[in-house]
C-alpha cells in the first residue's frame, strides 16, 4: 500500500508543484487543503502517513495549530513547509517538534529528503 501524504498549502502554484513532486516520488496525495478545517476533513477520510504543512494558511487557524490537531488525531509526523523563517515563527513551529522545517522556495530534492525523514527517519 502506498503511503498517503497530506499537503496543507493555500498558495495554488506552490500546492500544485508540491503535488507534482510528491506524486513523482510515488506517494499518494491527500489534498491539497487550504485551511485547517479542510485539512482535518481530508485527514478524517484518509489518515495521512505524513503531513506537509504551510504555517500561514487560510482560515482562523494557522498551520501550527493545524499541525498540532493532525498530530493529536492522526499521530502523523509533521514537516513544515513555509516561507516564514523569522525567529518567533520558527520557535512556535519548532515547539511541536516537527520532523523537518523546509523553507520556500525548495527544490524537489529538498522536499524528497524531508519526506524520507518524515516517513522513515533517515535519508
Amino acid at each position: 500500500m502506498t503511503k498517503a501524504i497530506l499537503i496543507v498549502e493555500d498558495e495554488a502554484v506552490v500546492a500544485l508543484a508540491t503535488v507534482d513532486i510528491v506524486n513523482s516520488l510515488g506517494y499518494d496525495v491527500i489534498g491539497p487543503a487550504e485551511s485547517c478545517d479542510e485539512a482535518m476533513a481530508l485527514a478524517a477520510g484518509t489518515p495521512p502517513a505524513l503531513a506537509l504543512v504551510d504555517i500561514h494558511i487560510r482560515g482562523d487557524l494557522d498551520g501550527i495549530e493545524t499541525a498540532r490537531r493532525l498530530r493529536e488525531r492522526h499521530g502523523c509526523p509533521i514537516v513544515f513547509v513555509t516561507g516564514q523563517s523569522d525567529g518567533p515563527t520558527r520557535r512556535n513551529a519548532e515547539a511541536l517538534n516537527p520532523i523537518y522545517y523546509l523553507c520556500k522556495p525548495f527544490t524537489p530534492d529538498q522536499l524528497a529528503k524531508a519526506i524520507r525523514l518524515g516517513l522513515f527517519g533517515a535519508e
